[in-house]
């Protein structure tokens, strides 16, 4: 259940990777700044936020000049920007920026000298076409190296959890190992101790019938010091048979438990590398994803 829960996930995963990867649409436009009209290009960010945008947008303008960006409402406007990929010289530009549920939508304008912008099809258009595009894509290339790191961590995280769960099974298998061995050895003084009771046993028949018989006097009271003396061994022996076989059923237990810890260990690993090799279809994914994105 848990596996075809999983495995649905990725598929709504892939699905995501495949339907959120938009191209970077540029499209003319002209927009009111004030009183006057401004001409420019609208261009698509996608899966990115606004404020992030906004405010790296606001750097990029910045950069190589002394003033500060205006920023009211959705516009920002900034007066002798010195940005020699659009122009040698300063220019003014004027922007906006609007959030959407999957993108952000940035405008850009730029005027040249006063109420001269830069006109279709000349070189400063397309310069200011090249200098938005670059940044959007530079803005949607960090989304996917995110998204990227995000589901390779995931990807690391599994693997890490698999050689966990091997590193467990190795060590219920070095236990149940352990615990057949306390058990050869067990069994093994179990036989060494009855032979050895076996022996107490029968001395201690052949001494008890030997005093029944014999007069009071001091060899009785030597006679019943050897008796007492092979009671308390034939104790001590089943003592020691009473804890050997203790040992034994406690590591059968163990056995029993660490076979049925691998058995569900063995299961678990099955579970983590079919989650493993659906990770990698989406990392895959999200690896193709910037490498497109890359290639804009």
């Amino acid at each position: 259940m848990k596996k075809e829960i999983f495995t649905v996930l990725l598929l709504l995963a892939v699905m995501t990777v495949v339907q959120a990867q938009k191209p970077l649409t540029i499209e003319p436009g002209s927009e009111k700044f004030g009183n006057t009209d401004c001409p420019g290009i609208w261009i698509d960010i996608p899966e990115t936020n606004l404020e992030t945008i906004r405010s790296n947008w606001v750097k990029a303008i910045e950069k190589g000049t002394k003033s500060n960006a205006l920023k009211t409402g959705d516009e920002v406007t900034l007066f002798g920007a010195l940005i020699g990929d659009i122009y040698d010289g300063p220019i003014n530009v004027f922007s906006k920026l609007i959030g959407q549920d999957s993108l952000v939508k940035l405008f850009v304008s730029v005027e040249i000298t006063r109420d001269v912008f830069t006109a279709p099809n000349s070189k400063e258009n397309e310069n200011m076409k090249a200098f938005a595009r670059s940044f959007a894509k530079d803005q949607y290339q960090k989304v996917a190296e995110d998204q990227l790191s995000k589901e390779e961590n995931k990807l690391k995280d599994l693997e890490k959890q698999l050689v966990s769960l091997r590193k467990d099974k190795e060590r219920y298998e070095k236990e149940i190992q352990n615990a057949n061995t306390t058990i050869s050895e067990e069994n093994y003084k179990i036989g060494s101790v009855k032979k050895e009771m076996a022996v107490t046993e029968s001395t201690l028949d052949s001494k008890s019938t030997e005093l029944s018989r014999m007069d009071d006097g001091d060899q009785k009271k030597a006679t019943q010091s050897e008796v007492k003396e092979l009671q308390k061994r034939k104790k001590s022996n089943m003592k020691d048979i009473s804890t050997s076989e203790n040992k034994i059923s406690k590591a059968n237990t163990e056995i029993t438990d660490n076979n049925n810890n691998i058995a569900a260990n063995l299961k678990h690993q099955d579970e983590v590398s079919a989650q493993i090799a659906d990770q990698k279809v989406v990392v895959r994914n999200y690896t193709e994803k910037l490498k497109n994105i890359k290639s804009y």
